[in-house]
């Protein structure tokens, strides 16, 4: 039994080509008024980087030639009944999401905080000069640690607050259907916000351009405008029962 990399859930007998990744079979899987495509695994099931980026072109390819779901990419199946389960059991899922992203293109927008934030330090003794004593009024070395982990973390919730603004002012200079947007703010210290917008594919360049003027009006951050590609952020997942 050979096990299947998925790629893209598109409509019953959507053209496509037929090589998958490394040169293998690509399988088109009929499940109701659907089709898995999929690279039929003959080799061991590791991936590379460069298979990362195989998956992407490939799921490129098969949105260009008509309405899709990409993938995430590692989504392994056991075999051809595993998919054609997964279609059949989520159809009604599968045509919904299909019908609202057809036609459809994500565009990628990441801030980058100027000044990462980073923890407050003890106040430096000078040479020679002794460590103060902690005394009961002060709350002893304990109190110091707690009064400096809650200046950390209101420092964070400042920072959140100011990514939360960030997004809501470019979700409503960028998008028209704030169904059309997906965001995550701090998702690391160096990194304010991660967004993504849909736009009509003949409509995409032109958000990617006006996404690239928002981000250079905004300070404190700099940011980065990816895309257009297929819809990852929005699409469903193999088994999730829900939206992505």
């Amino acid at each position: 039994m050979r096990p299947l990399l998925a790629h893209a859930i598109t409509r019953r007998a959507a053209s496509g080509p037929d090589s998958g990744l490394r040169g293998q079979p690509l399988e088109q899987i009929a499940g109701g008024e659907l089709a898995l495509w999929a690279t039929r695994w003959d080799a061991e099931a590791s991936l590379a980087r460069d298979d990362a980026f195989a998956h992407h072109d490939l799921v490129v390819v098969l949105c260009d030639a008509g309405a899709c779901l990409p993938i995430r990419f590692g989504t392994w199946l056991a075999d051809e009944a595993a998919a054609r389960r997964s279609l059949e059991a989520e159809q009604d899922r599968f045509t919904s999401a299909i019908d609202r992203l057809e036609d459809r293109r994500e565009v990628a927008v990441t801030l980058l905080w100027h000044e990462p934030e980073t923890a407050p330090s003890a106040k430096p003794v000078a040479a020679g000069e002794p460590a103060p004593e902690p005394t009961a009024g002060a709350g002893g070395p304990g109190r110091a640690f707690l009064e400096g982990r809650r200046t950390t973390y209101v420092g964070t919730a400042e920072r959140r607050r100011e990514a939360e603004a960030l997004a809501n002012r470019l979700a409503a200079e960028l998008a028209t259907d704030q169904g059309d947007v997906r965001h995550e703010t701090c998702p690391s210290s160096e990194v304010a916000l991660s967004m993504s917008l849909l736009a009509r594919k003949d409509e995409a360049d032109a958000l990617k351009a006006r996404a690239i003027t928002a981000v250079a009006a905004l300070s404190g951050v700099r940011g980065v405008v990816s895309g257009p590609w297929p819809p990852y952020t929005f699409t469903e997942e193999l088994g999730s029962g829900r939206g992505g």
